[in-house]
């Protein structure tokens, strides 16, 4: 038919952008599965792009993001008959897996359970993870090749049940194919589009479920929220969201690096990074940044003095550049640091190397922010003073 070759081009990329999969129509009414029946929805706080569905014989129906649909079945039970051809079956409790989501080794770590990972697309080198280090320096876990180019035979050969992708495997839709074409089912974590930071802690819980730990995932989760509840003022607070939030703090924090030509790379006022920093009664001090997919903005020098001169704190990112052995190091890239407030007071920190890599201790990163936010004495997991 005339037209046809024009118009395909100009809608098959926006396609594979959104997302790579079929949206599936909202509701909230479970599906009925044959030879299953639906018991109950598990509760999730904080974490919107998860919904799981309870079914008798331990099954699990996890819905993500409104788009992904998997139903999580034990080794022994049958598959059921006529199940939409959309649902993804994984087998329980998962063995021989291969990580690519980085930032879900940490809660399969704390759920005790790494000798359900195989494989991995993160060389020993590049993981901060003592115990992921540790189990490939012993060969119990094994570098399988980068989530865009696995080793297909070494996965065959050990039998790998599942691959746990980021969505960054929407880039090599190809190898998600190939993959599900070997036999080998793709689970995506979408745990990154979690507005708020809690949220992507919580996706513990269907981790617990994959590998037969629910309830070690929940007692983990609430020992989290606890973490941050059990403070004086957490007596006052009249509702669940106050509980989490800290009292307000007057003083403004910004968190950024240097990138080696001289620009500064900031979080967006959506990230979930500033989400924690407001959760523990700081204001984030690059305001008005542009909403954007990307979790960071890169702005000029001149820029982010403009904004950020005068911020109470400075955060620097040293998960990402390299860290800071002293304040000089910071007038060295740039001598505008000499007028920063934060600077002339010492209120300079940096992140350790570990944060983008633990999942599990978000809790415990709030908990840093508000130490330096209020001013109190806290031994620091993932924040170190510049002096």
């Amino acid at each position: 038919m005339p037209g046809k070759k024009n118009i395909l081009p100009f809608f098959f990329i926006p396609l594979i952008f959104v997302s790579c999969s079929k949206f599936l129509p909202k509701s909230d009414s479970p599906l009925e599965i044959e030879g299953l029946s639906y018991e109950k929805s598990l509760s999730l706080k904080y974490a919107k792009q998860l919904k799981i569905d309870a079914y008798n014989s331990a099954a699990f129906l996890v819905t993500v993001a409104d788009s992904d649909r998997y139903l999580l079945l034990p080794k022994e039970s049958p598959l059921p008959k006529n199940l939409p051809p959309e649902i993804t079956i994984i087998r329980t409790p998962v063995t021989n897996a291969y990580l690519c989501a980085s930032s879900a080794m940490a809660l399969w770590s704390r759920l005790g359970s790494l000798d359900s990972i195989r494989f991995s697309a993160i060389q020993k080198k590049d993981w901060l993870l003592d115990e992921a280090k540790e189990a490939m320096e012993e060969g119990r876990i094994l570098y399988a090749g980068k989530y865009s180019a696995p080793d297909f035979e070494l996965l065959l050969k050990e039998k790998c049940s599942l691959s746990i992708e980021s969505t960054m495997i929407y880039h090599s839709p190809q190898i998600k194919e190939k993959l599900e074409a070997l036999g080998i089912p793709v689970f995506v974590d979408k745990s990154s589009y979690e507005e708020n930071p809690l949220g992507r802690m919580e996706w513990i819980k269907l981790y617990g479920l994959m590998c037969g730990k629910l309830d070690v995932s929940e007692d983990f989760f609430q020992g989290q929220i606890a973490k941050i509840e059990n403070r004086d003022y957490a007596k006052k607070a009249s509702s669940q969201s106050e509980l989490i939030s800290a009292p307000n703090s007057s003083k403004t924090v910004a968190f950024f690096y240097i990138t080696s030509n001289g620009l500064v790379v900031i979080r967006g006022s959506e990230d979930y990074i500033v989400k924690m920093i407001e959760m523990a009664g700081g204001k984030y001090a690059f305001k008005n940044t542009r909403k954007s997919s990307s979790p960071s903005v890169t702005v000029s020098m001149e820029q982010f003095y403009a904004q950020c001169a005068n911020a109470d704190i400075l955060i620097y990112n040293s998960s990402i550049d390299n860290t800071l052995a002293s304040r000089k190091d910071l007038l060295e890239k740039s001598p505008l640091f000499a007028d920063f407030k934060a600077l002339q007071s010492g209120d300079i920190w940096m992140t350790g190397k570990y944060l983008y890599q633990a999942t599990d201790r978000i809790g415990d990163m709030i908990l840093d922010l508000r130490a330096i936010v209020s001013g109190e004495e806290r031994e620091m997991i993932f924040l170190k003073r510049v002096e």
